[in-house]
This record gives C-alpha cells, sequence and structure tokens, in this order.
C-alpha cells in the first residue's frame, strides 16, 4: 500500500529527539493552536467525567451538542441546519474518511489541491480510491477553478486553505459550487480552519448547496485538538448511510469531550476564541513582514488558518533537504512544501505561526542567521 509518510509528524518528532537532548527548536512546524482549551471547556469535561459520563453515546454524537452546531451554523451564517444533519465524529479526519469513500463510490475520481492537506491523498490511497491532483498556482490566489473540475466525480475544497491561508471569495465559490452541479461533481468542503480568518469570514459551502458533505471540528478555532472531536454536515439523503459507517467504524465519539465541546458555543467563551483570531493576525503579519525581509517570497497573504507558504527558491531548489538543515542546523521547525504534493512544492516551506510572538521572533532571527551562512 503506497501511504506516504506525514512529513510535518517526521519534522516534529525528530524535533523532539533533538529537545530531549537539551537542544531549544522553536517550532514552526506543527499546525496546532498554541493556546490551551478555555477553562470552562475543561470544567466542563472534568464534570462530565464526575458525572460518570464515560459510556457510549449515540454514534452520531449527543442531542445538545447537534443542536449547538445547528444554533451555531444559524448564527454564524444564517443558515437553517438541522441537527439531523450533523453527524459527530472522533476527529474531523474519520469524517474526511467517511466522505472521501462515499464521494468516490463507483469509481468516481476525486480531484485535490496541490499543494494541499497531504491527508487527503492518503486517505483516497488507503480506501484504494481514485484520485488526481488539480494544480493551484500563486497567481490564482492558490485556488482551485470551475474549468479544472474536467473528468472528476468528486472535488475536495479547503478555505481556509493548509497550507497557503487562502480563502474562497463567496463569488468565486458560488461559481465553483455552480459549474460542479452541472458537472455531477460531488463537493467536500473541509472547513476546519473556519472562524480563523483575517478580512472577512469564510462561505460556507452550505451556503450555496445542500447537496455538499462539509467537514468541521473542534481542534483549530475551538482550541481541542487532543480532545478528538470533529463533525460532518451531510445531505438528508446521506444520513442513514453516514450514521451505518460511523456505527460500523467509529462506534462514537469520545463521551466527555462531547460534554465539553457544549462550553465552547457559550457567548463568553466565543468571544474568547474570536480574541485569540485577533493574536494571530498580529503574528501573520509579523513572519510575512520577516519573511519578506529576507526574501521568501510570501506571494499570496493569507488570509486564514494560521500557516505562511514562502518562496525559497532564492536559497534552494530543495524544500526538504532545506527543513531538514534548518531543524538540524538553526535549530527552527517548518515544513518543506513536498509535504503537500508536487506542483512546485520543492520551492515552497510553510512556516506555522501558532507560537508566541516572542519565539516567531527567535525562529526569524535564527533563520536570518542561518540564511546568511547558506548565501
Amino acid at each position: 500500500m503506497e501511504i506516504t509518510s506525514f512529513i510535518v509528524m517526521d519534522i516534529l518528532e525528530r524535533a523532539k529527539e533533538l529537545e530531549a537532548k537539551g537542544v531549544d527548536v522553536v517550532h514552526m512546524e506543527v499546525g496546532e493552536p498554541d493556546f490551551p482549551s478555555p477553562d470552562e471547556v475543561i470544567e466542563a469535561g472534568v464534570k462530565a467525567l464526575c458525572d460518570k459520563k464515560t459510556a457510549y453515546t449515540q454514534s452520531v454524537g449527543i442531542p445538545e451538542l447537534r443542536e449547538a452546531i445547528s444554533g451555531y451554523y444559524l448564527d454564524q451564517y444564517k443558515l437553517e441546519i438541522g441537527p439531523e444533519r450533523i453527524i459527530l465524529t472522533p476527529g474531523s479526519s474519520p469524517a474526511l474518511l467517511a466522505a472521501i469513500r462515499i464521494c468516490t463510490e463507483g469509481d468516481r475520481v476525486c480531484g485535490l489541491p496541490d499543494p494541499g492537506y497531504p491527508c487527503y491523498k492518503n486517505m483516497a490511497r488507503f480506501l484504494g480510491g481514485r484520485f488526481v491532483s488539480l494544480p493551484v498556482e500563486a497567481e490564482g490566489g492558490f485556488k482551485v477553478f470551475p474549468y479544472q473540475l474536467d473528468g472528476i466525480g468528486a472535488l475536495v475544497i479547503n478555505s481556509p486553505a493548509n497550507p497557503t491561508g487562502t480563502v474562497y471569495g463567496r463569488e468565486e465559490l458560488g461559481l465553483l459550487v455552480e459549474e460542479a452541479a452541472k458537472r455531477g461533481v460531488a463537493i467536500i468542503s473541509d472547513e476546519i480552519y473556519h472562524g480563523i480568518t483575517y478580512d472577512k469570514p469564510a462561505s460556507s459551502v452550505l451556503e450555496f448547496t445542500d447537496e455538499a458533505i462539509v467537514v468541521n471540528g473542534f481542534s483549530k478555532f475551538f482550541l481541542m485538538t487532543g480532545w478528538r472531536l470533529g463533525w460532518m454536515v451531510v445531505p438528508r439523503k446521506m444520513v442513514r448511510l453516514v450514521q451505518s459507517i460511523v456505527q460500523n467504524l467509529f462506534i462514537c465519539p469520545p463521551a466527555a469531550a462531547q460534554y465539553a465541546a457544549l462550553a465552547c458555543f457559550e457567548g463568553a467563551v466565543l468571544a474568547q476564541f474570536r480574541e485569540k483570531v485577533k493574536i494571530y493576525r498580529k503574528r501573520r503579519d509579523f513572519i510575512v513582514e520577516a519573511l519578506s525581509e529576507m526574501g521568501l517570497n510570501v506571494g499570496v497573504m493569507p488570509q486564514g488558518a494560521f500557516y505562511v507558504y514562502a518562496n525559497v527558491s532564492k536559497y534552494t531548489q530543495d524544500s526538504y533537504s532545506f527543513a531538514k538543515r534548518a531543524l538540524e542546523e538553526a535549530h527552527i521547525g517548518i515544513t518543506p512544501g513536498v509535504d503537500f504534493g508536487d506542483n512546485k512544492t520543492r520551492l515552497y516551506v510553510r512556516f506555522s505561526y501558532a507560537n508566541t510572538l516572542e519565539r516567531l521572533g527567535e525562529g526569524m532571527r535564527r533563520l536570518r542567521e542561518w540564511l546568511r551562512v547558506l548565501v
């Protein structure tokens, strides 16, 4: 089975080995918020455990949380999404697995953005599905365009996107969905970074169609990575099918995590999440300016998520060896573009700014000094 490694995790594991030897590493590789879960979320989770809510829940998740997510769609997007269409999963990855399997039924080819989240292609491989890479270019804002839908039966959209921070405009997304409908192309919209945008909110594909599968979760905006809790919104006709899939493969999401997540939708807690986005924006602005001063071209300003995808061709044609050397010689953890596909990815590196300004400043200082040596 051709499953490639998740290179960012290889980088992280090597960084941990160095740290175990006393080396100070600045982490800009992993896409994980550096903020802890809010106290209210932790307290709700602890209360659930103390109340002995440790048994299996409904396979699709507890009704209270599905209703809370339904209310969130109404508040955030002005969309009436019935809670029966919302299915909770143990993290968003199982939701993606289920969605890709459903949408590649009957040997349908799945189109994946390149560069894009590396697990998409490996999930398709694991499931025995067929996929093609759809090159997304800096000149086009790293976006998939309607003309690229030829010959595919399914499409994965990621907005805000990993690794580029790209956010599709409302009109762009609407045109893409319209063209997909004309061609009978199923859409999987990975909206895990929704909420983390800087100029305007990201539109959900559900604003244009009820036939798409949306994947989201509590890891990024909601600061609950280790709780492993995600969700899907599926068309009504798929509800029973997806329920059967999660019953057989996942049983149910973690009980305590579900009760903890209820606290995420309290007004004061939502306000905390939104304050964190303001902090991410300051970090983005800082790191983009610093990288640009070093000649690392950030051709597309990230509009969401917490990544900068920078062109390092001034210094290398091999982003993998560049990232490995940066870790070993400058003690900076960064992710090589080749982790995200094949489309010019040897010329790019992803920097995560899910770290404090102080640590990011130290990372930029080390990078600047190291690049002087390379020149």
